[in-house]
C-alpha cells in the first residue's frame, strides 16, 4: 500500500486499531489464485508483532491453502465534497477520506476443536458476548464441526489515515461539518480527534516560527 509520511500510521497506532477485534478482508492465494474472505478476527499482541486469530467455515477452501496472506480492516470513510475544502485563495477538487491498516503474515490453519473453541470464545469476549458459555454442548459441538480455526502470524503492519489531516485547521473544521451534515458522525469524529488536533499543533508551530523570524 502507498502511503505518505504525513499519512502513515506508526505499528503501535496501527495495532490499536486492530484492537480487541477487527473485521475485514482475509486475502490469501489459492490453486486458482487469490481468495478473499470477510472475516472477524482478535489481534492477540505477542512475539512480535503478536497475531490475528480467527475461524472459517469448514466449507471454504480458503483454510486449506495456508501461507502469504494479508488482512484489510478498514474504519472510518466518506466522500469529500469539494466545497468543504474550498478556500478563497484556491480552487479545491472533492476526495475520499479513509483509515486503512494492511496486515501481512503467515496464514495457518488450526483443525483442531480445542484451539477453535478457544477462537470463539476469545472473539465473542472481545466483543462483551459469552454466549458460547451457556450454549449445550450438542450445540457446540455442532459449530466446531463446522469451522477451522486459522491464525495469521504477522510480520508487517501497514497503516493509513487519509483524513485532511495535511489542511488547515479552518479546512478541517469545514469537512468536519460537512460530514456531520451528512450523517457520517463516526469519520466526524475521527477527524475531531485526531486531523484536527495535530493541525492545530502544526499550525501554531509555523506561527511561532514566523514570529521567531519576524523579531531576529
Amino acid at each position: 500500500m502507498y502511503v505518505p509520511e504525513h499519512f502513515a500510521l506508526s505499528t503501535e497506532q496501527a495495532a490499536e486499531f486492530l484492537s480487541p477485534v477487527a473485521g475485514g478482508d482475509l486475502v490469501s492465494v489459492g490453486p486458482n489464485g487469490l481468495d478473499a474472505t470477510f472475516v472477524p478476527m482478535l489481534y492477540q499482541p505477542g512475539e512480535g508483532l503478536g497475531s490475528l486469530i480467527g475461524h472459517l467455515s469448514r466449507v471454504n477452501p480458503q483454510w486449506r491453502h495456508p501461507g502469504e496472506a494479508l488482512f484489510i480492516a478498514n474504519g472510518p470513510q466518506d466522500y469529500v465534497d469539494a466545497e468543504w475544502l474550498s478556500r478563497p485563495e484556491a480552487v479545491s477538487v472533492p476526495t475520499w477520506n479513509y483509515v486503512t491498516v494492511h496486515v501481512h503474515g503467515e496464514l495457518i490453519a488450526h483443525d483442531d476443536p480445542q484451539w477453535t473453541l478457544d477462537a470463539v470464545r476469545r472473539i465473542s469476549a472481545g466483543r462483551g458476548d459469552d454466549t458460547v458459555d451457556t450454549m449445550p454442548d450438542d450445540a457446540v459441538e455442532k459449530l466446531l464441526r463446522s469451522i477451522v480455526g486459522v491464525e495469521i502470524r504477522i510480520t508487517k503492519l501497514v497503516g493509513k489515515a487519509k483524513m485532511s489531516q495535511n489542511k488547515s485547521p479552518e479546512v478541517i473544521e469545514q469537512v468536519i461539518a460537512g460530514l456531520e451534515k451528512a450523517g457520517n458522525t463516526e469519520a466526524a469524529e475521527w477527524m475531531r480527534q485526531h486531523s484536527l488536533p495535530r493541525a492545530q499543533a502544526k499550525a501554531a508551530m509555523l506561527a511561532d516560527l514566523r514570529e521567531q523570524a519576524g523579531t531576529a
